[in-house]
């Protein structure tokens, strides 16, 4: 049959067979080389395609793709991606040839772009009605045809027994020759209204008798039957009746019309119905979702509106009030970075003020520390005297003044309310109520220049009169010494002069009321000075509050204060010191008793010895 189709075989077919197993070797062969030259390599991806030439050892071959990949053997030349694919590194070519063309930026957004092709109504429906349909449209058809065979099968048995019973009626002796006898049954038949036509036929086959006219067409469109004429003494023969089926037919195709037409309202209202309630309970949540997301990915916190039906067991629902948790998070993250970045740009600005603020602080030291005296400045009075002086800020309200004049080795020690800026201002005033009262109004009585020392800062304060905004003043203590006559005189509103003398301390008390305070009707300031008496080795000091109000005490006990017996216990203790030493130790020790404790003020000693 090959052969006859002009196909001949090889004569020297295990021949043929070596000779293509050469030419696929040798082909093999001249692609390795070609891949090898064409800088293709296995393990790393391919750059650039082949030339024809270079893949196929300088022939340019055509060959149906079937052809290509049916392997290396006796397929002929192969494409690049034919070889990769079957040496398994086809997903290289696809990443190198298909990344322009399939993955361009926007490729997949401008392919749908003015299009819903992505709603998920649509994707829902495209997914689930041809399932549907053709679930219903088979179900409708199994049902038609089913009925069809029934309603065919009841025909052919109604056929069966028509042919029967005439078969019977007509099983006569001698039927044969009578066509009174097989004639009214055969018409008999006629009467069927699926009746088309029948034949009676003896044991030869020859006709007899027949009635109606022979069928033409299809064989589905009738039902043919055939009933056996036999019996004892009976001539044999058979009986064919055939009955039309197109009633039948005709039926079937109506309900087949009907399935469909039920099949399509079916698709309708099932259509309607998903895509309302997809609609309603997935597309419009996630719709509101959306919608949110590109709020918050504008930075407005919108959360989503359940509509007070949250349902846990509704996935939406779930995701929905995750995205509101994640959203109020988020709100609270990014309300507490803007608090924090305001935070960061106040306390960049309080830092910058602070800068200014201690910078003018700073300058306002150097004014301060310029107004003071030199510690010097008795010393060619023959005084041995030292200081403590030591602001609780940069600047302080405490105020000393050491002079001699005119002879008097004047010494002065003030406390003014408050420290810090307030209470440095005070003391510039003190300073220059002093300067005027001992150079230009030529006061040398301690009391007098207590007495003036109060008219003034009153009057600088404006609180010499009603209606004074301020109650400011401060507590002073004046010394002063005459070498020649070798006589102290003192006199103190708030501070009282320390003496140690013998290895015995005593205080000489001043004046309770401070200076400068508005008038009240209370203590004035003391108008008669104090002598003190002079011995040799005897120390004088004068001293502040902030030197004396020291809190501290044992570790793990309740803080007290040190006061002035305190004070005047750890000088006593130095009192063979030298007074640097004396003042130097004095402020360790009050720094060891705080110990964690802060200071409260500040703190001004002056300690002198008289010649």
């Amino acid at each position: 049959m090959l052969a006859a189709h002009g196909f001949q075989p090889p004569q020297d077919a295990p021949l043929a067979r070596h000779r293509l197993r050469v030419g696929s070797a040798a082909a093999l062969l001249q692609q390795r080389r070609a891949l090898r030259d064409g800088e293709v390599g296995l393990g790393r991806r391919l750059t650039r395609p082949l030339s024809g030439r270079a893949a196929l050892g300088g022939r340019r071959a055509l060959s149906p793709p079937a052809a290509r990949r049916g392997g290396l053997r006796g397929s002929g030349p192969m494409r690049r991606e034919d070889l990769l694919d079957t040496l398994g590194f086809a997903d290289v070519a696809a990443d190198v040839a298909g990344a322009d063309a399939i993955m361009a930026p926007g490729a997949l957004r401008g392919a749908a772009r003015g299009r819903d092709l992505d709603s998920l109504t649509r994707t829902l429906f495209l997914r689930i009605y041809p399932v549907i349909a053709a679930v219903v449209l088979l179900t409708q058809a199994g049902i038609a045809w089913i009925n069809h065979a029934d309603q065919l099968r009841l025909h052919a048995d109604r056929a069966n027994l028509l042919a029967s019973l005439t078969a019977s009626a007509l099983a006569r002796p001698g039927w044969e020759r009578a066509p009174e006898i097989f004639g009214p049954q055969l018409q008999a038949l006629a009467r069927d209204p699926a009746f088309r036509y029948a034949v009676l036929r003896d044991a030869a086959g020859a006709l007899v008798g027949s009635a109606g006219e022979r069928p033409q067409g299809r064989d589905w469109n009738r039902v043919q039957v055939s009933a056996e004429l036999a019996g004892p003494g009976l001539a044999a023969g058979s009986l064919t009746v055939v009955l039309s089926a197109e009633e039948l037919r005709d039926n079937a195709e109506r309900q087949a019309l009907l399935a469909l037409g039920t099949s399509l309202v079916l698709m309708l209202a099932f259509v309607a119905t998903l895509q309302r309630t997809v609609r309603r309970h997935v597309v419009a949540p996630l719709q509101r979702l959306l919608v949110a997301m590109r709020a918050v990915e504008h930075k407005r916190w919108t959360a989503v509106d359940l509509g007070g039906a949250y349902r846990p067991s509704n996935e939406i629902d779930a995701i929905s009030q995750a995205f509101n948790s994640m959203v109020e998070g988020l709100r609270s993250g990014d309300e507490a970075k803007r608090l924090l970045q305001a935070l960061e740009t106040a306390h960049a600005e309080l830092a910058a003020a602070n800068r200014q603020v201690v910078e003018s602080i700073g300058y306002a030291r150097r004014i301060q520390a310029s107004v003071l005296p030199e510690r010097g400045a008795l010393a060619a009075s023959g005084v041995d005297l030292a200081v403590l002086y030591e602001p609780l800020h940069l600047v302080g309200g405490d105020y000393y003044w050491l002079e001699e004049i005119d002879g008097l080795c004047v010494i002065v020690v003030a406390d003014c309310t408050g420290h810090g800026v307030p209470g440095a201002f005070l003391t510039l005033i003190v300073a220059t109520a002093l300067d005027r009262l001992l150079h230009e109004r030529s006061l040398r009585s301690p009391a007098a220049i207590l007495a003036g020392l109060d008219a003034m800062v009153r009057a600088q304060l404006r609180q010499d009169g009603r209606g004074a905004e301020s109650d400011d003043g401060l507590d002073c203590g004046v010394c002063v010494f005459d070498p020649a006559r070798r006589s102290l005189l003192f006199a103190g509103a708030g501070l009282s002069l320390t003496t140690i003398r013998a290895g015995a301390v005593e205080q000489v008390r001043g004046g309770r009321r401070g200076l400068g305070y508005p008038r009240t009707g209370r203590e004035a300031p003391p108008e008669s000075d104090t002598p003190v008496p002079v011995e040799p080795g005897t120390t004088f000091y004068l001293m502040t509050d902030g030197v004396t109000d020291q809190m501290g005490g044992a570790p793990g006990v309740r803080p007290k204060l040190l006061g002035r017996q305190g004070v005047a216990e750890r000088l006593l203790a130095r009192a063979a010191e030298g007074l640097d030493a004396q003042l130097a130790g004095l402020e360790r020790d009050l720094a060891a008793y705080r110990g964690g404790e802060l200071r409260r003020d500040d703190m001004t000693l002056v300690a002198f010895r008289l010649p």
